[in-house]
């Protein structure tokens, strides 16, 4: 993918077009926003668009992080930064230790934005959750079809999954000169992971412990 087309199709909404500096957070002390330019520079290209790469110096603890982000053309910023702040760094202890490693693996390769491996980790999620709940098929669109049919996934849940490219069994095996992940379909599988885990472990273990009762992991 292009440095080019950072901030098209996925990023942060922008007001006036103005960088949001509130969108970078320390990877130091975890103060996020709160920073002075240490150095600014910027390239342009035929099209107008231009490209930051700027030195941010934190408030609170004086470290230095490198911003490099850009405004894409629906007012979309897009951002990465060095360091970055690690955010996620454990899973609830009610979920299988498999499922959390796969899961954990896959929002840190986000927060990295390592698109390809995101999506890699989180189809391995989902498969491994519904497979504890019990699903059968030939691929993953059937067991996701089959929790559907035993009432263990809302329709709207079987729906979304066919509208989730990485979740197709094509991606599970990489062909010589296949197009890499992008941003947006990396934090789609993610997304669609996150509430899979609230419905098959979230929900049940919230469930119990209002009744008093012991939770059961599939």
């Amino acid at each position: 993918m292009s440095w080019w087309n950072t901030g098209e199709g996925s990023g942060s909404q922008t007001y006036n077009r103005k960088p949001r500096i509130d969108l970078v957070t320390c990877g130091f002390c975890g103060e996020a926003g709160k920073f002075e330019f240490a150095q600014k520079l910027e390239k342009k290209n035929s099209t107008g668009k231009i490209l930051h790469y700027d030195t941010l110096k934190c408030d609170q603890c004086g470290n230095y992080t490198f911003a490099f982000w850009s405004i894409g053309d629906s007012g979309l910023q897009g951002i990465h930064q060095l360091p970055y702040l690690r955010k996620t760094t454990r899973w609830p202890d009610y979920w299988p230790a498999d499922v959390g490693r796969y899961w954990l693996q896959a929002k840190r390769n986000v927060e990295a934005s390592n698109w390809d491996a995101a999506a890699l980790m989180a189809r391995s999620a989902v498969q491994l959750a519904i497979r504890r709940a019990g699903a059968s098929g030939k691929s993953l669109f059937g067991e996701i079809n089959d929790l559907g049919s035993k009432g263990l996934l809302p329709p709207i849940m079987v729906e979304w999954a066919h509208e989730v490219r990485e979740l197709g069994n094509e991606n599970a095996h990489p062909t010589p000169d296949a197009a890499g992940t992008t941003s947006k379909d990396a934090i789609a599988v993610v997304e669609y992971l996150s509430m899979l885990l609230k419905i098959l472990f979230d929900l049940p273990h919230q469930i119990a412990s209002r009744r008093g009762e012991p939770a059961t992991t599939p």
